[in-house]
């Protein structure tokens, strides 16, 4: 089961959504990572598989930083053996 959905700083969530569709999850999740509006805000995209965090995006933080996914959901996907 993947769930996927955003987070305040003050652990308040929105926008959450439960699937077994691995293709589901991963389109729900990207399209939350890439979302321009929130850049800036302390504010966390969030996508655990079988109830452990499998992936984490900051909007605060730079391009750089370890914690924004943008370009690299990918090789996060491969690594869950999600995709090939």
């Amino acid at each position: 089961m993947f769930k996927i959905f955003l987070r305040d700083d003050k652990q308040r969530i929105y926008r959450s959504m439960s699937t077994d569709d691995k293709f589901h999850a991963m389109h729900t999740f990207d399209s939350l990572v890439y979302r321009n509006d929130l850049d800036g805000k302390k504010i966390i995209a969030i996508m655990t598989f079988k109830n452990a965090y499998a992936a984490l995006h900051r909007f605060d933080v730079p391009v750089d930083h370890k914690n924004n996914l943008r370009g690299k959901t990918k090789e996060i996907y491969k690594s869950l053996s999600l995709i090939k």
